[in-house]
């Protein structure tokens, strides 16, 4: 189990760099649940905030993470997800955001 340090500067680097990608409202909530189910399995709490507070560092552990989620499991989550009515922009800032996790992670 390791801590991952959020980086909002870095996240938000990253959330506009997937603005820019020329992408439908669906492609962004596949990137957005492939992104999820990466790590969702490892984190410690089984999410990423608790009692609705943002945490600015996350417990996860690198040997649960999921390099490649099914494109199943993919389908069905982003069905779930895309009912929610997410802004464009929150799924870019959560895909970076999970991204960013992921790669702080798997780099560690």
């Amino acid at each position: 189990m390791i801590s991952v340090q959020i980086d909002e500067e870095k996240i938000r680097e990253m959330a506009y760099e997937i603005s820019q990608e020329q992408k439908s409202y669906e492609d962004f909530v596949w990137f957005f649940t492939e992104a999820e189910l990466r790590i969702r399995p490892a984190l410690a709490y089984g999410k990423l905030y608790k009692d609705g507070e943002e945490s600015q560092v996350v417990r996860i552990d690198p040997d649960m993470m999921v390099e490649q989620p099914t494109e199943e499991d993919i389908r069905t989550t982003a069905e779930e997800i895309s009912k929610q009515g997410l802004s464009v922009q929150d799924l870019h800032w959560f895909t970076a955001e999970r991204r960013f996790i992921y790669d702080a992670a798997r780099n560690n």
